[in-house]
């Protein structure tokens, strides 16, 4: 009878983790919602105890992550990286390449990378000596690679971790990636900067600045001097880095817009251009923002992308509701090099969407906001840190991260004292602990480690090894290998790299278990596969910042991520075996 039980219970945690993969690859829904609903039927079903559903919450490296994410709110508002990112960029294309791929692989490696690669964005956008575009991805795909040269390099790994310890294992070493990481930087670092001068796109200072145009619209207000006149006649042809290309009128659309129709109240006016000419707008009497904001909000404006887990990807702007959600309106959006139309209110948002919000005071404190959106600029840009306080945020950081590499003191206990001092000091307030936790990913990963351990407690896992001893009974251990990092690959390009590194760890380490008690290689392939999302800009955050700013098309991400993927799979798996094998 009990052993019925248990297999029932395997066969539950089975239909759990069936679900939780579909929902995750054909839905929109949160992750954070899908993990907390698995959390809660696992409970429910009695298959995890209240102690056990809990534990995966506390777990130490999942704390450590939570650590770092707050600790990085305030190295994202220090000069530095911005100052040395302009810095590097001189000479030829390649040598600017190489010096900012060494520059943001080696920051990415102790500093979250979204963080790098947002604070490194603006400069190389105003910078002059090389074109943008050949920048940005591989900035991208450095950011990438550092992370993966340290335990706490990306989140990846400190979800790996936190599932060897939870599985009774000793916890990895802070440097036992960098054996691996190491050549497979250097080999794709290669890549970059012979490949992306030749194949990613290249624009001249006028194609660049045509690639930064935004969509933005206004409505013809009741009384306007403009209603009754034609467009030519109230100069709506000739307005400078600013382009007139549709009319909607009663859900009609009329483009291209014939310089003789004339204009009706009520008309919205659709234009193409540089977010810099809005102002030309303002001087047209009765041309109004379809959202309605005062000027003083209007000039507080600030440049987010739409993150592929927001709850916003799929709606329409008008049904977003922003003035209530978020306190913000939309002023103008921009989609990679798409030509967007038909009216900004009826938009469906995409992830990867570049939107300019005109911003009130409560929108930083608002909790959606880094669930939803990845901030490229603006709002924080007048608490930037300079002088001895930004020295002091990137020295105390050092030291912790230091003392905890070297095993002098635990890494957890020194971000907490950290942590403890930005807080005394007025550095960082808590406020912005408050808005800035990561909640989501708290429950995504506690969520994950409770599925984990179910498997684990009711077998299902040993079923999963048994079935992977039967079907890659021809295979060699190396092949298994290969067969799981490919696997993991491609979780991440459907799911992001956390949601496919929480899928895939049970299920490696049942299929180690095939070739006795060495685990290690398949640990690493699940940690190096989950970080290895090149070929598209939906796998990786950062490779949807650099979407739009860059101007990319789907194409570039295939044809220099995917040179990159090969010569990372290659290293990474060759590596992985020689050195755990």
């Amino acid at each position: 009878m009990e052993n019925w039980v248990t297999e029932f219970a395997g066969w539950l945690v089975a239909v759990d983790l069936a679900v939780i993969v579909a929902l995750l690859i054909f839905t929109h829904l949160k992750p954070w919602v899908i993990f907390s609903a698995s959390t809660v039927f696992l409970y429910l079903s009695n298959i995890l105890s209240l102690d056990d559903a809990i534990k995966g919450y506390t777990n130490p490296s999942l704390l450590v992550l939570m650590l770092l994410f707050l600790v990085a709110v305030p190295l994202e508002k220090t000069t530095l990286m911005r100052r040395m990112s302009s810095a590097v960029i001189n000479g030829s294309t390649r040598k600017s390449i190489l010096r900012l791929s060494l520059f943001s692989g080696f920051f990415s490696a102790f500093i979250n990378n979204t963080a790098v690669v947002s604070a490194m964005l603006g400069p190389l956008k105003r910078q002059r000596s090389a074109p943008v575009s050949k920048l940005l991805l591989p900035l991208s795909y450095a950011s990438i690679l550092g992370g993966t040269l340290t335990l706490i390099g990306t989140s990846t790994n400190l979800i790996v971790n936190g599932f060897v310890e939870q599985a009774g294992y000793d916890s990895l070493g802070f440097f036992d990636f960098t054996m691996v990481g190491l050549p497979v930087f250097a080999g794709c670092l290669l890549v970059l900067v012979l490949m992306a001068p030749k194949v990613l796109p290249e624009q001249d200072l006028e194609e660049e600045k045509s690639s930064q145009d935004y969509f933005l619209e206004r409505r013809l207000a009741a009384g306007s001097p403009l209603i009754g006149r034609s467009v030519q006649d109230n100069g709506l042809r000739q307005l400078e880095r600013i382009f007139l290309v549709e009319v909607i009128r009663d859900h009609h659309i009329m483009a291209p817009v014939n310089p003789q129709e004339v204009l009706c109240e009520g008309d919205v006016l659709v234009f193409t251009g540089d977010l810099s000419a809005i102002e030309l707008l303002d001087g047209f009497q009765g041309l109004m923002p379809l959202q309605e904001f005062d000027l003083a909000v209007r000039e507080n404006l600030v440049e987010v992308i739409v993150s592929p887990s927001a709850g916003l990807v799929g709606r329409t702007i008008k049904e977003v509701d922003f003035r209530s959600r978020f306190d913000a309106a939309v002023v103008a959006v921009r989609r990679g090099d798409q030509r967007l139309q038909g009216g900004l209110g009826n938009l469906a948002l995409q992830a990867g969407d570049a939107l300019v919000l005109a911003v009130g005071d409560d929108f930083n404190r608002r909790r959606d906001i880094s669930a939803d959106f990845i901030l490229v600029g603006g709002v924080e840009s007048n608490r930037i840190l300079s002088g001895i306080r930004e020295w002091s945020v990137f020295l105390g950081f050092t030291i912790a991260v230091v003392l905890g590499a070297t095993g002098v003191l635990p890494l957890i206990k020194g971000l907490l004292i950290y942590l403890g001092m930005l807080l005394i000091s007025g550095i960082m307030t808590a406020d912005e602990v408050k808005f800035r936790f990561p909640f989501q990913l708290l429950v995504v990963i506690g969520g994950a480690l409770g599925v984990s351990q179910a498997m684990f407690q009711t077998g299902l896992a040993d079923h999963i090894g048994s079935w992977a001893g039967y079907g890659l009974s021809d295979l060699s251990p190396l092949g298994a290998l290969i067969g799981v990092y490919l696997l993991t690959w491609l979780f991440t390009e459907l799911v992001t790299n956390n949601a496919a590194a929480a899928i895939m760890f049970p299920l490696a380490m049942a299929i180690s278990g095939q070739w006795g008690d060495n685990y290690m290689p398949f640990v690493m392939a699940v940690a190096f596969g989950a970080s290895a999302s090149f070929v598209s800009p939906y796998g990786y955050q950062t490779n949807l910042m650099v979407y739009t700013a860059g101007n990319y098309r789907m194409s570039d991400y295939f044809k220099l991520g995917m040179p990159v993927f090969v010569v990372y799979s290659v290293i990474a798996v060759t590596m992985i075996h020689v050195l755990f094998g």
